[in-house]
């Protein structure tokens, strides 16, 4: 593979390909277009008028590979299949059951055979859900999930062993690798990233036995014109822009900052540095973007962990290889020697994750507009690339201004804080939100343990936290250690057990009143999520809030937040508000009409009130 500076392609299949790529490109984003079809045709046949009508000269340059790229764009438009509908990819349940068994075989305790599990079939669901949470905020939630590590490992495992057994004939460890690599790829039913990855090895090792190489903006472009072509539902989501977004950076990001960072130095130490800042920065514009959040610790948290995956999956293949192929009577004998490896360096490696992901995550969530990172990080990837690719980084000054600024981008987006208008509205997903006023946090509904929360940012720092579920006491109490809050009350309608447990600790208890009746002299809020044991008290707060606060400008709010098979019932109380003996002082919301749940069930919402 012949490394470059290059973002156009080289070779004609490249320019064919990235006609393909910027017609699914068109088709992705106006989806929703009226005549997008028609339009993308008469631009294409307006393209064709320009280079048979125009000057030869000004033409000629570019007239055999426009040609290649406009006749790939009618190639994309007649034949590809762009109503695909995207679904989650799961492994196949055969090759999952199949792979459960074997590892129930081993000495392996349930929580590490989850975790490994998790590994080699790249799904997430096979992880607990808390551990889950712990590595999405840790940055390595990739290592969980099917990606070009994975596929390059086993295929490079594959060729280790092939290059041993047939040294003189290397084209058939290549067939076999990408033989069992397909496979893989099979079983776990085409994830994007690892199609891409697997595409990457089939170009390289193919051209490789051609005695040829291929160019890396080839590599880029056929890889992505073979996902838009056969999997159009997958092109552009969220993991191919991570995938690809991270091979960018090792291309073209890498080799300049190799030469800026320690230029002399060839140890896998810098490398790994150096690999791992690039995918992180690469990655940064991507997760601010979809999600509002971004796990700084994850870079060197990264850093230690993947050298050590690195380890521990070709440990794991071999053993699961030795242990399928071996007869039953034998493994009995050896399988504590043959697991051995695997069992130590997975306790390795979950206690090393334990030990550095629970003394700081630095795991930030943008509650406001992340606009201005973005485009300071896209800034940054293509300044890192034009230093390169004109040779700049041969000049100390701007490479000492430009290594500067990596270094600096992460704190500086880190520490830096913006503030927001009050009040902020913070949905963390159904049956749970939470309201910043002044310098009071208001806690709503139940909290997951899943799912750790912090305070937002405001121009006011938070000195109180009210909340109103048991569910919540152990995130109120985290956060009023870790912030050292003085005044926290729970609103506790159910006359909790742990209730003078928590008086002791400081925490202010009210069992008359329900949380939000008096958020400001101008408006008050609650939160009902249907249960019909606490209708009297709900109605009994209602009228006594509203008789205390009659002035003019005051309004009332109550969310509703049932639970889906009761979702019918919610939109009878908007219906039937007065025979409830509900005033028209109080506007009734329904959650799922008012919050809009994405990807990580996170979403500012601050025009809610």
């Amino acid at each position: 593979m012949r490394v470059n500076t290059k973002l156009l392609p080289n070779s004609n299949l490249g320019w064919f390909c990235l006609g393909i790529c910027l017609q699914a490109t068109i088709l992705k984003i106006g989806t929703k277009i009226p005549g997008i079809y028609g339009t993308a045709f008469s631009f294409l046949f307006l393209l064709v008028s320009l280079l048979l009508f125009l000057p030869p000269k000004l033409t000629k340059p570019f007239e055999r590979k426009m040609f290649y790229a406009i006749l790939a764009s009618f190639f994309f438009l007649l034949f590809a299949d762009t109503n695909q509908i995207s679904n989650p990819r799961q492994p196949n349940p055969t090759f999952r059951n199949f792979l459960r068994e074997e590892l129930q075989k081993s000495p392996l305790s349930p929580f590490e055979t989850r975790i490994v599990m998790g590994l080699l079939t790249g799904s997430t669901k096979e992880i607990p859900r808390d551990f889950k949470e712990l590595a999405k905020e840790s940055g390595i939630l990739h290592l969980f999930a099917a990606s070009g590590l994975h596929l390059g490992i086993f295929i490079g495992s594959l060729q280790f062993l092939g290059n041993l057994i047939f040294i003189k004939h290397r084209w058939i460890s290549i067939l076999i690798s990408l033989g069992f690599g397909f496979l893989y790829l099979y079983v776990l039913n085409f994830p994007v990233s690892f199609v891409r990855a697997y595409l990457f090895v089939f170009l390289t090792l193919v051209s490789s036995l051609f005695y040829r190489k291929i160019a890396v903006s080839d590599l880029l472009i056929i890889s992505s014109a073979g996902i838009a072509f056969f999997l159009f539902s997958d092109f552009l989501s969220i993991g191919f822009l991570l995938s690809f977004g991270a091979v960018f950076g090792i291309f073209y990001l890498k080799p300049s900052l190799d030469q800026m960072i320690f230029p002399n130095s060839k140890s896998l130490w810098k490398e790994n540095l150096t690999l791992t800042t690039v995918c992180s920065l690469c990655s940064f514009p991507i997760l601010v973007y979809y999600f509002q959040s971004f796990s700084y610790g994850g870079v060197w948290i990264n850093y230690c962990l993947v050298p050590l995956a690195g380890i521990l999956l070709p440990s794991l293949y071999f053993t699961l290889l030795i242990q399928i192929i071996i007869p039953n009577d034998l493994y009995s004998i050896v399988s504590e020697y043959l697991w051995s490896p695997a069992c130590f360096f997975t306790s390795i490696f979950l206690k090393f994750f334990k030990s550095i992901a629970l003394t700081e995550r630095a795991y930030k969530i943008w509650q406001g507009e992340t606009l201005f990172f973005i485009l300071l990080s896209v800034i940054l990837i293509f300044s890192i690339w034009l230093l390169h690719r004109f040779e700049w980084h041969k000049k100390k000054f701007l490479s000492r201004i430009v290594t500067t600024i990596v270094i600096l981008f992460f704190p500086f987006s880190y520490w830096l804080n913006r503030s927001f208008a009050l009040p902020f509205v913070f949905q963390q997903g159904k049956g749970f939100f939470t309201l910043a006023l002044r310098d009071r946090f208001y806690l709503f509904g139940n909290c997951s343990r899943h799912k750790r929360m912090e305070l937002p940012i405001l121009v006011s720092p938070i000195k109180q936290i009210l909340f109103e579920s048991e569910s919540c006491l152990q995130t109120v109490l985290r956060l009023r250690k870790k912030h050292n809050l003085s005044e926290v009350i729970w609103y506790d309608q159910t006359a909790s057990p742990f209730g003078n447990l928590m008086a002791k600790e400081g925490i202010q208890i009210k069992t008359s009143n329900h949380l939000g009746g008096d958020i400001s002299p101008s408006f008050s809020l609650f939160r009902f999520d249907g249960n019909p044991k606490r209708i009297n008290s709900l109605i009994r707060s209602l009228k006594e809030t509203e008789r205390e606060r009659s002035q003019n400008n005051w309004t009332g709010y109550l969310v509703l937040d049932f639970p889906p098979w009761k979702k019918k019932e919610a939109k009878d109380w908007i219906t039937y508000q007065k025979l409830l003996g509900i005033s028209n002082a109080w506007k009734i919301l329904i959650v799922e009409d008012q919050f809009e749940i994405p990807l990580l069930h996170n979403h500012t919402n601050p025009n809610l009130l």
